[in-house]
């Protein structure tokens, strides 16, 4: 697995969830894609989910406890 690969794709993942919806094509046809490639794309979208809960994470702390809200 190529670090650049995961860290690219870390990129492209996290653009993607952020534009709220998106496709991708052919994930049904192993042909089309390299094993680790697969490998590659699991793991960035991994990273970019833990990105997303440490964020959600830092939203409601600052609406807990910072803003007295909850």
């Amino acid at each position: 697995m190529n670090p650049e690969k995961v860290i690219f794709g870390f990129f492209i993942v996290l653009s993607l969830t952020l534009n709220f919806g998106f496709v991708l094509g052919g994930i049904d046809d192993p042909a089309h894609h390299h094993v680790y490639e697969l490998f590659a794309v699991l793991l960035a979208t991994s990273l970019v989910a833990i990105m997303q809960l440490f964020a959600a994470v830092l939203v409601w702390v600052m609406a807990v406890h910072v803003n007295g809200g909850g």
